[in-house]
């Protein structure tokens, strides 16, 4: 029974790291650097961003959208879906004495500290979930007849999303850590680069060509 739980933690985890730093398609890593950066070049420029670049503008909420998609289907609750996050540490609490880490059993407080650190951020997990069921997925009565009132309704500020999508990272990679004492190479740092670079790039061309746009 120990080998066969320690093979199903470790499938689990490996899941895990692909949705988290995959590439094809992106995980999450690459769509948070993504967001980030985007939101990061708005608090810089302002609105002038864009003049800088009109299709900036839907481009930041459709990162946005996809950033919270991916967040909720890791967030799930674990009645609803196995591979929530939730569910593979309540997997991990139950069988820790048949999980081996490099240091040996996961360390109950260690793993109900994890926990606790996803549920301290219960609000903005639940606004993710309200906004994916009642519009990004389903539409409501009420948001097909309004459909910026989602906003309203379930308010999220970019910097709680960018905090819990580094609390789920965190946990997997803090997993991956202990287990293999390795981890994935974060692929982040180059989204980010490029991103900031094509705003740069973006601002010149217009400089350039289209000067009076951004006065």
């Amino acid at each position: 029974m120990k080998a066969e739980i320690q093979a199903n933690y470790e499938e689990r985890l490996s899941r895990y790291v692909m949705l988290i730093q995959g590439s094809e398609p992106p995980g999450l890593v690459p769509k948070l650097a993504i967001y980030r950066e985007l939101i990061r070049q708005h608090r810089i420029h302002g609105d002038r961003l864009w003049k800088i670049e009109p299709i900036l503008h839907p481009l930041i909420f459709s990162a946005e959208t996809d950033l919270h998609l991916a967040a909720a289907r890791l967030l799930e609750e674990p009645r609803r879906a196995q591979g929530s996050l939730f569910a593979f540490l309540d997997f991990c609490l139950k069988n820790r004495a048949n999980i081996t880490w490099k240091s040996g059993p996961p360390p109950v407080e260690v793993l109900e500290k994890q926990l606790n650190e996803l549920v301290s951020r219960r609000s903005t997990i639940d606004a993710i979930m309200a906004r994916r069921d009642k519009f990004f997925a389903h539409l409501d009565k009420r948001y097909f007849k309004d459909p910026k009132r989602i906003y309203a309704d379930y308010p999220l500020e970019p910097d709680d999303v960018i905090a819990l999508v580094n609390a789920v990272i965190k946990v997997i990679g803090e997993h991956q850590w202990k287990l293999k004492e390795s981890a994935a190479i974060s692929v982040g740092e180059f989204y980010a680069v490029g991103v900031d670079n094509m705003v740069r790039n973006l601002e010149a061309g217009r400089r350039n060509h289209f000067p009076e746009q951004l006065d």
